[in-house]
């Protein structure tokens, strides 16, 4: 239990750790409250046995006399008056502690699944390279909620319970440690037992929940993200069956726990029914005190009260805690081992580097974990600023991890980049980022209207609308945002963009890469999935920015690049041959069968 405590308590702040701290404190407040509730009914049962006790009890004595009791029935119904008044205050104190408990933990949530976000976009692109999307959606959302509710919860449930049921049971054994003894044996020993068989299969069906949860939201990633293709072919009852399998897995991993943790309690609580007759038995038959048997039961029944819904919540938690362990397991690893690459963009955020000379590639040289040998290798090359540079090869040259190096999202492990002779490093990566406008070859599009997502990432009072509307004209999409969507620029593009055609996702792009209005421009394969008709709009898009700005192409299409001042080769990971487009067509045979080829498919 040390180390659950010891890794929730990781992921806290320093401040909450100290919330927590007087929480527990209260805590310490409301066991005590139990104890006192419970002893103070026994006064009051015992003066309600036998009235005439307030005479030959030193303690009785004192306080009626004390306080100037006239009657032994006014005393009686005092007794049983501050018995209540004990009891109201218990449970609101209860009920207050509670309430900030659950306040407090469940704002952990919020807090604990923020936290790991800002690890996970903060962390290395390379970390995304290895991990499947869905898994993280599960771990934000599913595994950081079974923390919350699975462990942190019962795990200060227990801490408080644990309390009030020892105070009890010091209190029993104060009045009788044979009674005691036997209550503790019965109900603990019980409890403890079925823990013991039980604690494997627990953990064994929470690993499984866990895994079978990350396929729930697999399944649920590519059944709506592929919906397309699954209602062309006809294959919605195999995703069905994909999401129903795991779902299925899950609701029996629930249950299960549910069983172990929910069963005990109707067998111990015939086992505690018996245990109370039994301490009748023994006070009234073998202690034979007649006198002491209805104070004496009244206090059992109410401990029992008190103490029997404390041991199965107990047992409830705990169980709890040791199903859900393998969620905190999780989410406690990616905590500590996601570690960001950077200084927070905030720092950097209204700085942009300068550029007007050129970039220098020195010596890079890059090689992907678990990789049998580089992609990139001493890799140098000097791209003159407002000039147009195209990267061309086959699958396997090096054309995207260059690109990735080139934008900061892959870090090489020799090597440096040079901005106007300034090396790039953690520190000024972010304003060199800011210089930088990227088109990708599959544009993302969030179900927002079209201003958002070319103004991407930016809030609604920071959007500069001619900053928008300037992009657009250089994107050549104005004139169709302004003439032919309902509501212009107000438009809903739908998910992913689902109500535009492929090139005007692709100019949407394009505008969005040109909001910041950067010094340098990449084309990341941005034509590849386009028509001849299309290419040719987005060309003149790419053209409008010739020596305005240094623009960067990655393509297989050689269209796309015919236009270029200068166009490498690459082959390995390594400058094969340069040129401009003649020059590589009347010299490379390589480049002379790739122009061969796309003039085939064209």
């Amino acid at each position: 239990m040390r180390k659950i405590f010891k890794k929730i308590f990781t992921l806290l702040l320093v401040g909450e750790q100290t919330k927590l701290y007087l929480l527990i404190g209260a805590m310490i407040g409301v066991a005590l409250f139990d104890m006192i509730g419970v002893a103070s009914i026994f006064p009051f049962l015992t003066v309600m046995s036998n009235p005439q006790v307030i005479q030959t009890n030193a303690k009785l004595q004192w306080i009626y006399n004390q306080f100037g009791f006239s009657s032994k029935d006014l005393f009686l119904v005092t007794l049983g008056v501050v018995s209540f008044v004990i009891l109201l205050i218990n449970n609101v104190f209860r009920a207050g502690v509670a309430i900030a408990l659950l306040r407090f933990i469940w704002l952990k949530r919020y807090i604990i699944s923020k936290q790991l976000l800002s690890k996970y976009l903060y962390g290395p692109y390379a970390f995304f390279l290895n991990r499947n999307t869905s898994e993280l959606t599960a771990y934000l959302i599913s595994e950081v909620a079974r923390v919350i509710s699975g462990v942190l919860i019962p795990s200060m449930q227990v801490f408080a319970r644990s309390l009030s049921a020892t105070l009890i049971l010091i209190l029993l054994f104060a009045t009788d440690p044979i009674v005691a003894l036997v209550i503790i044996g019965i109900m603990g020993g019980g409890y403890t037992l079925v823990y013991v068989f039980s604690r494997k299969i627990l953990f064994r069906t929470g690993e499984e929940l866990s895994k079978n949860s990350k396929k729930m939201y697999k399944a649920l990633n590519e059944a709506f993200g592929g919906i397309k293709d699954i209602k062309l072919l006809g294959k919605e009852r195999i995703f069905i069956e994909r999401y129903g399998e795991p779902t299925k897995k899950c609701t029996d991993s629930y249950c299960s726990q549910f069983v172990i943790s929910q069963f005990p309690r109707y067998a111990f609580e015939i086992l505690t029914f018996g245990g109370v007759l039994c301490a009748t038995i023994y006070i009234a038959v073998i202690k034979k005190d007649y006198q002491q048997v209805i104070p004496l039961i009244g206090m059992y029944i109410f401990s029992a009260y008190r103490l029997m819904p404390a041991l199965q919540q107990i047992f409830q938690d705990i169980t709890s805690i040791r199903f859900n362990l393998p969620a905190l397991e999780t989410i406690y690893d990616d905590y500590i081992n996601c570690t960001q690459d950077r200084r927070d963009s905030a720092t950097q955020s209204d700085r942009i580097m300068a550029f007007s000379q050129k970039i220098e590639f020195h010596n890079i040289s890059f090689q992907y974990p678990k990789a049998q040998k580089s992609v990139i290798e001493n890799f140098n090359l000097i791209i003159k600023a407002n000039t147009t540079v195209g990267f061309v090869g086959g699958t396997g040259a090096g054309k995207t991890t260059l690109v990735d190096i080139f934008l900061g999202l892959l870090c090489s492990q020799n090597g440096d980049i040079r901005v106007d002779n300034i090396k790039l490093s953690v520190d000024n990566l972010r304003m060199w980022q800011a210089n930088i406008g990227y088109v990708p070859q599959h544009i993302y599009l969030c179900d927002d209207t079209v201003t958002r997502n070319i103004a991407f990432g930016i809030s609604d009072g920071e959007i500069d609308s001619e900053s928008v509307r300037r992009s657009a004209q250089l994107a050549n999409i104005h004139e169709f945002i302004t003439k032919e969507l309902s509501n212009g620029y107000e438009t809903e593009v739908g998910e992913r963009g689902i109500r535009l055609s492929g090139g005007q996702r692709q100019r949407i792009g394009i505008a969005r890469a040109l909001y910041h209005n950067p010094s340098v421009v990449v084309f990341d394969e941005a034509t590849s999935a386009l028509d001849g008709i299309m290419e040719d709009t987005i060309m003149e898009a790419i053209h409008n920015l010739a020596y305005k700005k240094t623009v960067i192409i990655v393509a297989h299409r050689l269209s796309t690049v015919k236009e270029c001042d200068i166009i490498y080769l690459l082959e390995q990971g390594k400058i094969i041959d340069q040129g401009t487009y003649q020059e590589l067509l009347a010299k490379s045979e390589q480049f002379r069968k790739m122009a061969k080829v796309v003039s085939a498919a064209s």
